[in-house]
C-alpha cells in the first residue's frame, strides 16, 4: 500500500465534515431568548404598554391571554399556543415561567423548536412609544385605490391606522373593510 493511499484512508470528508460544522448545544445560550421575551413582556405589562408591537400578550375582561413566538414561530406552552390566566395573576406567571426556563424544564421544547438558536420577537420600549399602530393599508385589496389621488391615498392610510376604513366605518366595530368605497371625511 502506498503512502498516497494510507493518506487517503484517514480523510472522511462525509461524516467528520458533518460532524465538524455542528455547533455544541448551550443549553444557557438556548435559554437566553426565551428568557429576554418574559423580562420583556413582564416589563411591557407592569408599564401597560399595550401597543407594543410583538408582544406576546393581550388584555381582555382582565383576561390576559399569551401567546409565545420564538423565530417568528408559536411556541407551545401547556400543550397550546394560545394560554389564558386573569390579569392580576400575570406577572406571577411570568415569574415562575422565568424560573422553569432558568431551571432547565424547557430545554427540551426550546430544543426542538428552535434547536436553541431562537430568536425572540419583543419590541423594545422605545419602538412602542414612536408607532401608534404599526398596521399598513391593505392597497392591493382595493380595486380603486389606483384610480386615487395622491391625498386620497395619504387619507387611506392616515385613517387605517387610526383604526378605520375607507368608509370612515369603525374597523373595530365593522372588522377589516379595505375594499369599501373611499368617503372622504
Amino acid at each position: 500500500m502506498s503512502i498516497k493511499s494510507t493518506l487517503f484512508s484517514l480523510i472522511d470528508n462525509v461524516g467528520l465534515a458533518e460532524a465538524f460544522n455542528i455547533k455544541p448545544h448551550d443549553p444557557a445560550k438556548a435559554r437566553s431568548p426565551l428568557l429576554k421575551g418574559i423580562a420583556s413582556a413582564k416589563k411591557q405589562f407592569e408599564n401597560g404598554q399595550t401597543k407594543a408591537p410583538n408582544r406576546w400578550w393581550k388584555v381582555s375582561n382582565n383576561v390576559v391571554a399569551l401567546t409565545v413566538k420564538l423565530a417568528g414561530d408559536t411556541f407551545t406552552i401547556n400543550g397550546v399556543q394560545t394560554n389564558h390566566m386573569p390579569a392580576e395573576r400575570f406577572p406571577e406567571f411570568l415569574d415562575k415561567f422565568k424560573s422553569a426556563v432558568e431551571s432547565g424544564e424547557f430545554d427540551e421544547e426550546i430544543a426542538s423548536h428552535g434547536k436553541g438558536e431562537a430568536k425572540v420577537h419583543i419590541a423594545s420600549a422605545k419602538k412602542a412609544a414612536t408607532k401608534t399602530s404599526g398596521d399598513k393599508y391593505p392597497k392591493h385589496l382595493n380595486p380603486a385605490y389606483e384610480g386615487l389621488e395622491a391625498q386620497q391615498k395619504r387619507n387611506l392610510g392616515r385613517w387605517w391606522s387610526m383604526g378605520r376604513n375607507p368608509d370612515q366605518s369603525l374597523r373595530s366595530e365593522a372588522g377589516d373593510k379595505p375594499e369599501a368605497t373611499y368617503k372622504p371625511a
